[in-house]
């Protein structure tokens, strides 16, 4: 594994964490993870429809777990970070 790799895992669970800590924090904080998590899965959407399982959408279903909004039996973990190698995620709708 490369370490610009790695610094993208560790930058990534920070942005996660905090992510997760403003939701428990800020008013209404749990509205905003409801959002979130909508936009989210419309990401994933539009990047399967262009990139099915790419390791964009493996990132967003990745994210998805980290946020408690998957099955309980969803397997947990990081997933794949999407690097310019690799696939980015699509921007907008993915049109």
């Amino acid at each position: 594994m490369s370490d610009d790799t790695r610094k993208l895992e560790i930058l990534v669970g920070l942005y996660e964490l905090a992510i997760s800590r403003l939701f428990e924090t800020v008013p209404e904080g749990g509205e905003a993870k409801r959002l979130f998590v909508e936009d989210v899965r419309q990401l994933l959407g539009s990047t399967n429809e262009v990139q099915p399982h790419s390791p964009a959408a493996q990132t967003y279903e990745a994210l998805l777990r980290r946020l408690g909004a998957t099955p309980p039996d969803a397997a947990g973990g990081l997933g794949v970070v999407p690097t310019p190698e690799r696939g980015l995620p699509v921007s907008g709708s993915g049109e």
